[in-house]
């Protein structure tokens, strides 16, 4: 569950962090629901496409973007797909908007696919980055807009958003990352823990920015300014003082030659031009408009076809490794569905014993098929040999591992027979069948004999 809420919390940031300076540049109130979305469905894709062959994991992370786009445009401005095609045409109604939008949702498809990635460095970076970018955006946005208000009390919903799902994501990045199977159980009372911190955070922010604000939060920014700028009006008056005294007399007559070649200048303007009252044919003008509307239209599409394509070949060329399925317990690429239903079930039995690391593993391969067997058989070997106080490190491979530890058990070959069938079920699953896993299962009972024979020795 850990996992899950991460997920969650992170797809938040991110797309507060897009949202935040695109509302307060534009002024244009994007469905908050649409961007959040459009995070998770670049997740998805990315984790669904990883377990399908080509061409089916291609057409998945190309299908997510338009979906999202198409989505984020119904939620904000009402337009189905068909009347979008036609509203991103220029010289259409609200056509450079609705073109952002869908620019926003590629975007957002791009870092929902690279959402798996984040740890807790690559998130202080994009928040330090969101920070810096909402400032300007602040900023700059009543200059571009020409004086238009933004809603101040969907900025602060905006700033809450940003801040808290920023400091939530950081803090179960945390704990994800750290190697203690009891650090990876979100716990009620860790949970109200981190709720009461970040809770506190804001309000402390929100407090300061109510004591600061009208004409208290004037003064200050005056006084302020104030302090920066007299060193420079001091350097400044130095510097006017020598002038005037020292080259006075030479500016002075600078001045003079200046002002007597501008007295033998003509500086009067010209007379305005007659115009021309013949009668224009603008058929070819308005054939040339209508060129120039279609290769405008071309030109737009290529940043959205450059998106797909960075989608593509970022799943392409970064595709992660598989993790320690035997260390994860309900990971978010297993199935979001599994993780909703284990969360009503504790909600159902509160105090029902948690399962985590092999066990959880373990209770997660409920299949008869050959290859859950195999893994079964693998998991309750390491369960097994942990009882002996043989525990695998996290960083070491199954081979890694049985070259170590066949040195100390009594009886090698099963565990090393069991160690080779289990890599075959995890690299090869398709040439796995009943008969390797009917000899995985005897290795495991074999290790089994071993290790009793040797406690009674």
């Amino acid at each position: 569950m850990t996992r899950l809420f991460r997920t969650i919390f992170l797809a938040a940031f991110e797309a507060t962090v897009v949202g935040l300076p695109f509302l307060a540049l534009t002024t244009i109130a994007l469905s908050w629901p649409g961007l959040f979305s459009a995070v998770v469905l670049g997740r998805v894709a990315d984790e669904v496409g990883s377990r399908l062959r080509w061409p089916f994991n291609r057409s998945l992370l190309v299908l997510a973007p338009i979906v999202a786009a198409a989505w984020l445009s119904w939620l904000t401005f009402g337009l189905d797909p068909l009347t979008l095609l036609a509203a991103l045409r220029p010289g259409q109604p609200q056509s450079g908007p609705i073109y952002l939008a869908v620019l926003v949702a590629f975007f957002l498809v791009w870092r929902g696919v690279r959402l798996a990635d984040h740890d807790s460095a690559t998130i202080l970076t994009l928040a330090g980055r969101g920070v810096i970018g909402a400032v300007l955006a602040l900023i700059l946005g009543p200059l571009l807009r020409a004086g238009e208000a933004v809603s101040n009390d969907l900025l602060l919903v905006y700033i809450i958003v940003f801040v808290g799902s920023g400091l939530a994501a950081l803090a179960l990045t945390h704990v994800v990352e750290m190697t203690s199977d009891q650090a990876q159980s979100l716990d009620a009372r860790w949970s109200l823990l981190l709720l009461g911190v970040i809770g506190a955070v804001l309000a402390l922010g929100l407090s300061l920015a109510a004591l600061l604000s009208g004409d208290l939060a004037l003064e200050g920014m005056i006084a302020l300014l104030q302090l920066l700028l007299l060193p420079f009006a001091l350097i400044g008056a130095a510097l006017v003082y020598l002038i005037t005294v020292v080259f006075g007399d030479v500016i002075r007559a600078l001045l003079g030659v200046l002002g007597r070649a501008l007295a033998q200048m003509n500086l009067r303007p010209e007379p305005p031009p007659t115009p021309d009252t013949a009668v224009v044919d603008d058929t070819a003008a308005e054939t040339v408009v209508a060129i120039a509307q279609q290769a405008t239209f071309l030109l737009a599409l290529i940043p959205l076809v450059a998106l797909v394509i960075i989608i593509v070949l970022w799943r392409r060329r970064h595709r992660r490794s598989v993790t320690d399925e035997e260390r994860q317990s309900l990971d978010i690429g297993q199935s979001l569905i599994a993780d909703l239903r284990d969360l009503f079930g504790s909600f159902r039995r509160p105090f029902r014993r948690h399962l985590h690391g092999l066990q959880a593993a373990l209770a997660a391969l409920r299949g008869a098929d050959a290859v859950s067997r195999v893994r079964r058989a693998y998991i309750q070997a390491l369960l097994a040999l942990e009882a002996q106080g043989w525990r695998r490190p996290p960083d070491q491979t199954p081979s890694e591992w049985c070259t170590h530890v066949s040195s100390v058990l009594p009886d090698q070959q099963p565990f090393i027979d069991l160690t080779a069938t289990y890599e075959r079920a995890r690299y090869r699953p398709d040439g796995v069948d009943a008969d390797e896993a009917d000899a995985a299962e005897r290795s495991l009972q074999g290790l089994r004999t071993s290790l009793s024979s040797q406690r009674a020795q």
